[in-house]
């Protein structure tokens, strides 16, 4: 298991170099990418520095019926099991922003691990405890079905409904027929 967790790691790191070198050329979509990399950079590091502790627990992962025939759908894994460890934070917005990994069952029950960054802009219901949101999140997963393990990039679609330190969160994974899909949905807490 470390070693996957070592792969996500190295990489996450592969990027690194790359960027600053884009960002010494004279061209404008260069300063663009320059610029776009400083931002997320400090928004991932001020979410390291002044976020909460947070803690995932995979719930489940919904095959949506139109995409997989009953029987497909019954030999799937829909209890994905494990847990995550991340920091997040409401910025200055408003807005959630978070780091994360976790390690779970997937499809198919086998271990899967995600590294990854979420931000969803949220919006208080009322006057309530309750947020609401839909956002983003990017991350390197490793999965055994795909590149043998080897972690890959991916950015899905996130929505988010919280009552002050719990939340519902889920990812939508598109697909067609028989791929794809699929609700992947987990609680998480915050400890403040």
């Amino acid at each position: 298991m470390n070693h996957i967790f070592g792969r996500l790691v190295a990489a996450a790191s592969l990027t690194i170099p790359a960027c600053p070198a884009l960002a010494t050329q004279d061209t404008q979509e260069s300063g663009w990418i320059s610029q776009a990399w400083n931002t997320a950079t400090e928004h991932v590091s001020t979410t390291w520095d002044k976020g909460d502790i947070e803690l995932y627990l995979p719930i489940y992962t919904w095959h949506l019926p139109f995409a997989y025939t009953p029987d497909q759908r019954s030999s799937y894994t829909e209890i994905p099991g494990g847990f995550g460890l991340g920091k997040g934070r409401y910025n200055d917005s408003g807005n959630w922003e978070g780091i994360y990994a976790m390690g779970f069952r997937d499809s198919h029950g086998d271990p899967s691990f995600m590294l990854g960054y979420g931000w969803i802009p949220t919006w208080n219901v009322s006057d309530t405890d309750v947020k609401v949101g839909v956002g983003l999140t990017a991350f390197f997963m490793s999965r055994q079905d795909y590149f043998g393990g080897f972690p890959f990039p991916a950015v899905l679609p996130i929505a988010s409904a919280s009552y002050r330190n719990l939340s519902l969160q889920a990812a939508y994974v598109p697909g067609g027929k028989g791929n794809g899909n699929v609700l992947f949905i987990w609680g998480k807490w915050t400890f403040n």
